[in-house]
């Protein structure tokens, strides 16, 4: 059957808790679940670097 006509036939079952999850993989091939904090300190090292450019132009 396919997805289309799974949905029409069986409706599109969604859950009531939203579920915010990311894995990338890393260099031995596993999966690594991306936290909060990983993306706070990969945004804090973004700006580092945009502002030493600023200064350097």
């Amino acid at each position: 059957m396919s997805i289309q006509k799974s949905v029409i036939s069986n409706g599109l079952k969604t859950s009531a808790q939203a579920l915010n999850v990311c894995f990338m993989v890393d260099e031995q091939g596993r999966e690594v679940q991306v936290t909060p904090s990983m993306v706070k300190g990969l945004c804090a090292q973004l700006l580092q670097r945009c502002k030493s450019k600023a200064k350097a132009a």
